[in-house]
């Protein structure tokens, strides 16, 4: 049987560019099939990152592709109450990903990597030795192995979605280096909403919700006074931690469609693209030896974000239980014991462990112990090892 290419990658954003770079810098022979006319759109993510993670990516933020870069988070609580955290390293940042992905694009295809594009995936088989690829249109690629980068499309529990939406909208009265995150059920129970300045005057502001995402939408943007708005998109947000397994037999999953997202905010960005660098890793080191050393992918990415997606599982489960009242009560806490602005030494990714690592494991389990019941509490003390 004569294949296609030597790996076929099924979706073309980040996750699976990143893929296609790796792969073919290294003399693979890859193939990108993308559903959509044009790389990048339609944009769907934050583009927030620390510029930690893109280096540990071997990603560096270009300015055509950064956009700007924040000195805190401000949070605001229901009655609009304020919490302030000073970021001690202003290494948050948000990144054009239209114009990142077609940085990937273009990197790929200079290593050799061959970009198709309006090609939809509606099928995928696999035997001993191949991995055939159907397209809707009827046209077939083959290949030794396939990565599934399709990201929420193939992403098994659509029924554990959050839905999300975001747009981008001209906006006045907050600060421009400051991420504004709102708590506030009456927008996204269970969740947050945001204003995330690009510049001075456009923002992107979004929210995800498990019920009405338009009628939460159009209520938050009437709070903020954000009466201008365009490029609205949905956003299906995925919260729930990773798929069980990332690799089924020859096809690996990355990314969105592995469900490797943060459980407190849905950002895929770090923790997918550090999938896509392993699994690349993984697949040449099986061409390069001829053995099966895939399974290593995901032990690695496991071995390094299992411990903080536990944290995240558990700070998550926590807030999805606050009502307006209790997250007044928390502010009010942190306020009497922090003061309204707080400076601390964040990792963006690993941001659970940073916390616990600044606030300290007894200041949690107090706070913890006055707005939840004892049983949530014994949880924590649990995954904490106490």
């Amino acid at each position: 049987m004569v294949l296609d290419s030597d790996i076929i990658i099924a979706g073309g954003s980040f996750s699976g560019l990143l893929c296609a770079k790796e792969l073919s810098s290294k003399g693979l022979q890859t193939k990108v099939l993308e559903e959509h006319s044009k790389i990048g759109y339609p944009d769907k993510c934050s583009g927030v990152v620390s510029l930690a993670s893109l280096n540990h990516l071997g990603l560096f933020p270009f300015k055509k592709f950064l956009q700007n870069r924040f000195s805190k988070i401000m949070l605001h609580s229901p009655n609009d109450s304020r919490i302030v955290i000073n970021l001690n390293d202003p290494n948050i940042l948000i990144i054009d990903r239209c114009n990142l992905d077609n940085y990937l694009a273009e990197e790929a295809i200079k290593s050799g990597a061959e970009l198709k594009l309006s090609k939809y995936v509606d099928g995928i088989l696999q035997d001993f030795s191949s991995v055939k690829v159907k397209i809707r249109d009827g046209e077939i690629f083959r290949s030794k192995y396939l990565i599934d980068a399709r990201g929420v499309a193939s992403f098994p529990n659509k029924k554990l979605l959050l839905k999300g939406i975001q747009a981008r909208g001209f906006y006045k009265g907050y600060e421009s280096d400051c991420i504004h995150v709102f708590l506030d059920e009456k927008f996204a129970p269970g969740f947050f909403s945001w204003i995330i300045p690009i510049n001075e005057y456009i923002c992107k502001v979004g929210l995800a919700t498990k019920t009405y995402p338009i009628e939460c939408f159009k209520t938050f943007l009437d709070k903020v006074k954000i009466k201008q708005f365009f490029n609205l998109n949905p956003a299906p947000i995925i919260v729930n931690g990773p798929i069980e397994h990332f690799i089924n037999n020859k096809v690996l999953y990355v990314g969105d469609s592995a469900g490797q997202t943060k459980p407190t905010t849905g950002g895929g960005i770090y923790f997918g693209g550090a999938a896509s660098i392993l699994a690349s890793r993984a697949l040449l080191h099986n061409f390069d030896e001829n053995n099966s050393l895939i399974s290593k992918y995901e032990r690695a990415w496991f071995k390094t974000f299992k411990r903080e997606i536990e944290y995240m599982k558990l700070a998550r489960s926590y807030y999805e239980k606050m009502k307006n009242n209790d997250i007044e009560h928390l502010f009010n806490l942190i306020k009497k014991t922090y003061s309204d602005e707080i400076t601390f030494e964040i990792d963006y990714d690993f941001h659970i462990s940073s916390l616990i690592k600044s606030i300290g494991i007894k200041s949690i389990l107090s706070i913890t112990k006055t707005i939840f019941d004892e049983s949530i509490t014994s949880s924590l003390k649990n995954i904490l090892k106490l």
